[in-house]
């Protein structure tokens, strides 16, 4: 299952890194019958929802604390200090795991307004899918 790191470098700048969680057979709402996968529990401190109206440009920021976020409307765009940048559609994910240095921006793609729902992990996106220090 894909998705997208927002990583910090040793010198202080940021990245892009796509990165694919790993999945194994589900058996996590029994009695369901088999077939899906899921991931490793992630342990989160909580979740909220962000709105960014029509037009609403991000400044250069670190992520407060590690984080997972989805889509839920809109199309967002993510800068990296290196230049990079990646366009998010409703459904697709991103790990926020650049907690010092220059950090990333967003935006909606042609001034759109768009919806996040975020999850506070509680511990840094190294482990169960990279997203460390280059």
């Amino acid at each position: 299952m894909k998705h997208v790191r927002i990583c910090a470098d040793a010198n202080g700048g940021s990245y892009i890194a796509e990165g694919s969680w790993p999945l194994k057979k589900g058996n996590f709402t029994p009695p369901s019958p088999s077939g899906y996968s899921v991931t490793d529990t992630l342990c989160a401190t909580g979740v909220l929802m962000m709105h960014h109206p029509a037009g609403y440009r991000d400044e250069w920021h670190c992520a407060p604390a590690p984080v997972l976020g989805t889509v839920l409307t809109g199309a967002v765009r993510i800068q990296t200090s290196d230049g990079d940048s990646r366009v998010l559609s409703p459904g697709d994910q991103f790990a926020a795991a650049d907690l010092t240095g220059k950090g990333h921006k967003m935006e909606g793609v042609d001034g759109t307004a768009y919806d996040l729902m975020l999850v506070v992990l509680a511990a840094r996106p190294d482990t169960p899918f990279g997203g460390g220090v280059k």
